[in-house]
């Protein structure tokens, strides 16, 4: 049986700022379809690892593959390698903090990608954009200014900006971290939603319980390299390391 391509596949990625190596060797595929929690403590390499894969942070070293294709430094695409301007088309991102434009309302901060990158006309751009609106439960809010809007709210409209590019793989780094508690629910409903639907997603988090309900497979990432991975039975659940152990007993008490 043939084994489907992976949709993201690295292999001896490194990232270094200065003398400081933060990811060592990490190998790593993403498979269509997949749902990867990563896990592990503040500074072990998560944000840093789900920025490389959308070519926000550079890598250091190592080999990074879209679909099969080599990614590159360079913008655009260039004979079988692709180039970060496609990258970031067909890997959309979600942040901690949101990042709508503030001088923007809804609408439009959904629309501008499509409309600026896409070349998409305004009627068609803005036709999905309510449709996204209104499956992330904020149909009402497409003329609000992110002023206006809670925080899920605004994590909800950057989730539905992400999609609005149609991307393959959505990156969610820590998006509910920066949420009051009573707020983090409608996000990762949302969540919920899109992994059910078949979205491939790559999740950096610490809502552990979530993770283990949605996630395919979980990694627990500890000082710059991938110390465990496999299916959240085994990571979340029944971890057998004493380190896995000690970081998760932080989340039960």
């Amino acid at each position: 049986m043939t084994q489907t391509q992976p949709a993201i596949s690295v292999r001896g990625l490194t990232k270094s700022f200065g003398a400081v190596e933060v990811l060592k060797g990490i190998d790593l595929d993403l498979m269509p379809g997949e749902v990867l929690g990563l896990i592990g403590p503040s500074g072990s390499g998560k944000s840093t690892l789900i920025r490389c894969l959308n070519m926000m942070e550079t890598p250091s070293g190592g080999r990074f593959l879209f679909n099969g294709r080599e990614v590159t430094t360079k913008f655009k695409d260039a004979g079988t390698k692709i180039g970060m301007g496609n990258l970031r088309r067909n890997v959309g991102m979600v942040f901690q903090h949101f990042n709508l434009f503030p001088h923007l309302n809804v609408l439009d901060n959904i629309t501008e990608g499509p409309r600026m990158v896409l070349k998409q006309p305004r009627a068609e751009a803005e036709a999905y954009a309510i449709d996204l609106l209104a499956q992330v439960g904020l149909a009402e809010k497409a003329s609000a200014y992110p002023a206006h809007l809670s925080g899920g709210q605004k994590q909800r409209v950057a989730i539905a900006r992400a999609l609005a590019m149609k991307p393959e793989v959505l990156l969610l780094d820590e998006v509910t971290s920066a949420l009051d508690p009573e707020l983090v629910g409608e996000v990762l409903a949302v969540i919920r939603r899109l992994a059910a639907s078949g979205m491939t997603m790559v999740l950096v988090t610490h809502e552990m319980g979530f993770a283990a309900d949605i996630a395919s497979r979980v990694i627990f990432m500890e000082q710059g390299v991938i110390a465990e991975t496999g299916s959240p039975e085994d990571i979340l659940r029944n971890p057998k390391s004493e380190r896995l152990r000690g970081f998760l007993s932080r989340f039960h008490g």
